[in-house]
């Protein structure tokens, strides 16, 4: 299995990280992405996926951090290369305070620089599908993955339309998300992935901040009791997956 977003750069992970990925390997999690969102989660990235082979990161400014300097430094991190994805970047909307023009700004940059390097996105977005779409939309040939997703098939149709993956966390595993649940069962197998974002996110079992990558064995679990396969072939169906999105090289 693959984590496809977990932030091992932060609490309480980054202080455990050897025990973390031991966990994750016992329960057969082979491989993590971990999304840089700000200066120094992308340095902690850099240490750590030089020093663990079954990490890679991604580098992206997260819309609740952006700023002129910060965009300048993601873009530059982005052209230093060693990473397989643009993220995690987007829209969000919750705080009716955030600057949406510095976050249009920002997003509008880094998709450009993603698709210059050819490289694929993944996208945060909370209460701006609509907005972020018409920016997706005008970057023809983008590859992206809405992550952690918990929003309506309706919304999610055309990003699948344009292409995109769908990223579930431990909000499927929950009893309650009828939502969610609903949707996993409805994207199609090619352009599904299984994420954790832990710690940020929990599971029925491990509410946050206690989960962590080995919880993708969860996520994978739930995900194919809705879709009514079995945890084997939902593996395999998500780990073909995240290689094939993230250009990743291992044995399956």
């Amino acid at each position: 299995m693959t984590d496809t977003h977990t932030h091992l750069t932060d609490a309480p992970l980054y202080s455990a990280l050897a025990a973390v990925l031991a966990r994750a390997a016992a329960r057969g999690v082979q491989h993590c992405i971990v999304p840089g969102y700000n200066a120094l989660s992308w340095q902690r990235a850099r240490v750590l996926c030089r020093a663990y082979a079954q990490l890679s990161m991604a580098v992206g400014l997260h819309p609740l951090f952006v700023g002129e300097r910060t965009l300048a430094q993601a873009l530059e991190e982005i052209r230093a290369g060693g990473i397989v994805g643009v993220g995690e970047i987007g829209l969000d909307y919750v705080d009716p305070q955030a600057d949406r023009a510095a976050q249009h700004a920002a997003l509008h940059a880094q998709l450009r620089a993603a698709c210059d390097a050819g490289l694929p996105v993944i996208l945060h977005c909370r209460q701006a599908h609509d907005d972020l779409l018409t920016a997706c939309r005008a970057y023809p040939g983008l590859r992206a993955v809405l992550h952690s997703c918990s929003c309506s098939h309706e919304q999610v149709k055309p990003f699948l339309d344009l292409g995109f993956y769908v990223g579930f966390s431990g909000s499927v595993t929950r009893a309650t998300t009828h939502k969610v649940k609903k949707l996993a069962a409805a994207v199609p197998d090619d352009r599904i992935l299984a994420e954790t974002d832990s710690p940020y996110i929990g599971t029925a079992v491990h509410p946050a901040p206690t989960s962590e990558p080995a919880d993708t064995a969860e996520v994978v679990a739930a995900l194919a009791c809705v879709r009514q396969c079995t945890p084997a072939d939902m593996a395999r169906i998500t780990t073909k997956n995240a290689a094939r999105f993230f250009s990743l090289h291992f044995d399956m």
